[in-house]
């Protein structure tokens, strides 16, 4: 399980419905729907330039979970580190052999190098779901609508 620091219930409270919603987030969704909930991450101006999405932060979740934006300012994609719930079951830290069953076979595997380590990304498109593993666990699960 997660080593994260926060109640389970903080973190339950944004479990995943896949291409639905993360808790009370729904993709599609305007950010200025979520005022108290959402709070914009400060980048500099020369990364902004690169980037295609907003990033913004769910408060208390700062660290755990970051929601990206498009240019109208729409709930596009979540990443989840230190918790993603899914019909109750905890994909972070889950072991690939575990994943496998849970999800089933990916629609496509990827490795890519970073830094140091060999990553494998498994992309779930049915479900609008890219999830990196390393050492055969799952480190991170970027969930997208539509």
């Amino acid at each position: 399980m997660s080593t994260s620091t926060r109640g389970p219930e903080q973190l339950s409270r944004f479990a995943l419905e896949p291409r639905r919603a993360v808790g009370p987030l729904r993709f599609g969704a305007a950010v200025v729907d979520y005022p108290d909930l959402l709070i914009p991450v400060v980048i500099d101006a020369v990364e902004r330039e690169e980037l295609e999405y907003d990033e913004y932060a769910v408060v208390g979740l700062e660290e755990a979970l970051v929601v990206y934006a498009d240019a109208e300012g729409r709930i596009d994609s979540v990443s989840f580190y230190e918790s993603c719930l899914v019909d109750g079951r905890e994909l972070i830290e889950m072991g690939v052999g575990e994943l496998l069953v849970v999800l089933g076979a990916p629609d496509d595997i990827e490795a890519e190098d970073i830094g140091d380590e060999l990553e494998l990304l498994y992309a779930y498109d049915s479900l609008g779901l890219t999830i990196w593993t390393v050492d055969g666990r799952v480190c991170v699960v970027q969930a997208s609508g539509g």
